[in-house]
């Protein structure tokens, strides 16, 4: 007795390559049934246009990826975000509420992130496009100036 197998590879080296040929008008031969239109389950019909467009593929391309792309935060906004951080650190020293016995590490901290928030916003002068931005980055760079000139004023306070 003769073992079978019924892989699709066996099958197809058994009976050859089978060729379907086409109908006369193009479409497939459904028998002599009506033609079955689809159901409409409601869904969005996607058409395709063959109408040649205003624009080449690159100029739509380019359009939609640039005015969809997210804009940068300003350096600025950091500027003010390390500024802030900077006094949060500086606060408790300033008000006497604790804290004291890190000096002088605490004040060196504090003019570490203002002077980088004073440096960081500068370079955002060469950045920024509109006046209001450069305002902002003076007024972040003078802010982490004063703090940095604080945490120094501050920093050989001891308990």
């Amino acid at each position: 007795m003769s073992k079978e197998s019924l892989s699709f590879q066996d099958i197809t080296a058994e009976l050859g390559e089978i060729q379907i040929p086409p109908s006369a008008t193009g479409q497939a031969d459904n028998g002599g049934a009506p033609p079955v239109e689809p159901a409409d389950f409601g869904g969005t019909i996607i058409v395709e246009d063959t109408r040649p467009g205003p624009a080449t593929n690159e100029g739509i391309t380019t359009s939609a990826l640039t005015g969809s792309s997210p804009k940068p935060r300003p350096m600025w906004v950091d500027g003010i975000m390390c500024n802030l951080l900077a006094a949060i650190f500086i606060l408790p020293v300033l008000l006497n509420i604790g804290l004291r016995g890190y000096q002088p590490w605490i004040s060196y901290s504090v003019m570490f992130l203002a002077l980088g928030a004073s440096v960081w916003s500068l370079f955002g002068l060469q950045v920024e496009d509109g006046p209001s931005g450069r305002k902002m980055c003076l007024i972040s760079a003078g802010l982490g100036l004063a703090l940095a000139l604080i945490a120094f004023g501050v920093r050989g306070v001891n308990p």
